[in-house]
């Protein structure tokens, strides 16, 4: 699908730049001149080529590569903070690309976008590391807003900044929990990147994607109150998870996990008003 039939299709500016001609250094336009550095992987060129103008028009700082080994690449020259992952690529498909991201624990974000719409497919790459996923075809501005959502969860520790985050390392060692992705609350250990909860015994307790979003939420804004509507917002969810039942129920869930362990209350309810996530949060 070219360019023009992809803009015509979402009511887009059919008028785009080559993705090859950006400069990864350069100021941009738009709501942040020094934005989240993105790299698009997908095959398509046309769609390579859209969806990299769009992000730069809205402060990202977005580039484009056409596959898994180009990939490699572009991130042995420089980090960056998130990559939308096409999945059915040829050759190396972007399932192959995440694990290889994912080894070492130390991967940059990552949307998996795909034609693939199976829940079987949607939960494979998100236990594989990915951050989120989304189904094709998607408009520029969804996965504009799963971006930011993402970034918003990941804490945005953004790759410009790590001169900022080195100097406050080097004052007292502490890292700010908000850029931390690693938590550590009543004995318990939350590691986002890898999506894994342990028990104050240390045993792995299994938490599913809506479990999961709702603790990052609480970890991210301990001791404050939390209204379903907030978290709806805060985790980035448009789905069933988004009903305020659905909700509840993952509560409901979530204090079981954490009670089978220790009997400390940690998530209160408020009636009347939501929840909130008791004990201090420190980054582990």
């Amino acid at each position: 699908m070219t360019a023009y039939m992809i803009a015509n299709h979402y009511g887009l500016p059919v008028s785009v730049s080559p993705a090859s001609q950006l400069d990864d250094h350069a100021a941009v336009d738009g709501t942040d001149a020094g934005g989240a550095r993105i790299v698009i992987v997908d095959d398509d060129p046309g769609l390579r080529e859209l969806l990299t103008e769009f992000l730069v028009d809205h402060g990202l700082r977005a580039e484009a590569v056409d596959s898994g080994a180009a990939l490699r690449t572009r991130l042995g020259r420089s980090p960056c903070d998130l990559i939308v992952l096409d999945m059915m690529m040829p050759g190396e498909d972007g399932l192959s690309v995440l694990r290889t991201l994912t080894r070492n624990g130390q991967a940059p974000a990552v949307i998996m976008f795909s034609a693939l719409a199976s829940e079987v497919d949607r939960v494979v790459a998100l236990e594989l590391g990915a951050d989120d996923y989304v189904t094709k075809p998607a408009s520029p501005r969804e996965i504009l807003a799963r971006i930011r959502s993402v970034l918003r969860r990941r804490g945005a520790g953004l790759a410009h900044r790590d001169g900022a985050s080195n100097a406050e390392q080097q004052g007292d060692g502490a890292v700010p929990a908000a850029r931390a992705m690693t938590f550590a609350f009543a004995g318990w250990t939350l590691d986002c990147r890898m999506r894994t909860l342990y028990a104050p015994d240390g045993t792995m307790v299994r938490l599913t994607d809506g479990e999961f979003q709702l603790l990052n939420v609480f970890v991210s804004q301990p001791q404050t109150v939390h209204s379903r509507d907030d978290m709806i917002a805060q985790s980035g969810r448009t789905d069933s998870m988004a009903r305020g039942r659905t909700i509840d129920v993952n509560i409901s869930r979530l204090r079981r996990k954490l009670h089978a362990y220790d009997t400390v209350e940690i998530i209160r309810t408020v009636r009347g008003n939501g929840y909130i996530f008791m004990p201090a949060v420190t980054a582990a």
